[in-house]
């Protein structure tokens, strides 16, 4: 799972990547037409400067240099921002740019911890962007811009300026935003889920009976799995063995017992909770002989386990510790009495 994850967030990196600096070069030619078509040399020329490096950017990127292409990255938006505030000021809104860019930088840096295992001088990069922004926004506020453009030049700048700026803060909203979704799952299996069997644990198992309001209470019963002998197991055939198992125990028993909750209760021992009306002695005993039946493989030795299953029904004010001790009693009747049954 986590080398999925490393996978995904990598081919992410590269997608973000190629994506700011397909983005770039889009800008390059939107204010190259700006700056022609309004006459404003120092633009123009800085554009064509742009033009080489985010190139060149393309390049880095495609040679998967993922770290050093976002710093350019930042630095040229950083460098055209102000060039922007110089030559029209602060009316065409590129200030914004620098502001748009913190969110950027944030979720760069995260994906670049996670897959390189490198981190981007974060807080240093903050600062320069605010230092930058306050910087260029003085500037404009206290000096003449350089040149004078026709308002609709003026409105198409803001209009795609904003529309940029936006535009990234909302990706990178929706990114973060499945990050926290994605860890939070991420806690809460950990939290519910055993780990080597995938089924969910005693936590789990307990907080359900505690909120339990689904089917009728003469209808719910739990029973109690014990793998027999399995100490055995794993010192005759090591604790590889054993973890073998037990995933493979939990794996037949969760395919056997699909209308109920199965969980590992703790070392060789399952619970399984039904909360509707069914046939649990025709569900158990199929169970039972199906795990009995079953040939296990592993490496070299072929293996037979049984097993001993104790159930009961619900009794009405039964607390839910006293209902999970009458399977144990059962379960401990069927142990000392011969083992691989089901006792009712």
């Amino acid at each position: 799972m986590n080398m999925n994850r490393t996978i995904k967030n990598t081919v992410l990196i590269e997608k973000l990547t190629l994506f700011f600096g397909g983005f770039l070069l889009f800008t390059d030619v939107f204010f190259l037409l700006v700056a022609i078509c309004t006459d404003m040399p120092l633009m123009r020329y800085v554009v064509y400067v742009k033009l080489v490096i985010n190139t060149t950017n393309i390049y880095l990127i495609l040679k998967k240099h993922y770290l050093i292409s976002t710093v350019i990255i930042c630095t040229v938006i950083l460098g055209f921002m102000i060039v922007g505030l110089v030559c029209v000021g602060t009316e065409a809104a590129f200030q914004l740019f620098a502001l748009g860019m913190l969110a950027c930088i944030s979720y760069s840096g995260y994906l670049h911890n996670r897959v390189l295992k490198k981190e981007l001088p974060f807080v240093l990069m903050l600062a320069i962007h605010v230092a930058v922004y306050t910087g260029g926004y003085i500037y404009a506020r206290t000096h003449e811009p350089l040149y004078d453009i026709p308002k609709l030049a003026v409105d198409i700048l803001i209009a795609f300026n904003s529309a940029a700026t936006f535009g990234i803060v909302l990706i990178y909203m929706v990114l973060f935003h499945n990050v926290a979704i994605q860890s939070e799952e991420k806690l809460e299996q950990m939290a519910l889920i055993d780990n080597l069997t995938g089924l969910y644990n005693r936590h789990f198992l307990l907080t359900s009976m505690e909120h339990m309001e689904v089917g009728s209470p003469e209808d719910r019963w739990l029973a109690i799995l014990d793998i027999d002998d399995f100490k055995k197991v794993n010192d005759t055939y090591g604790h590889n063995c054993g973890d073998y198992i037990l995933k493979q125990i939990s794996y037949i028993t969760k395919k056997n017992c699909k209308d109920c909750i199965v969980c590992r209760w703790g070392g060789e021992e399952f619970i399984i909770l039904s909360t509707i009306h069914n046939n649990e002695k025709e569900i158990l005993e199929t169970l039972r002989t199906k795990i009995s039946e079953e040939e296990f493989s592993f490496e070299n030795h072929k293996l037979h386990v049984t097993v001993t299953i104790g159930a009961t029904h619900y009794e009405s004010g039964l607390s839910n510790d006293g209902w999970i001790s009458n399977s144990d009693e059962k379960l401990y009747y069927g142990k000392t009495h011969g083992k691989d049954q089901v006792v009712l």
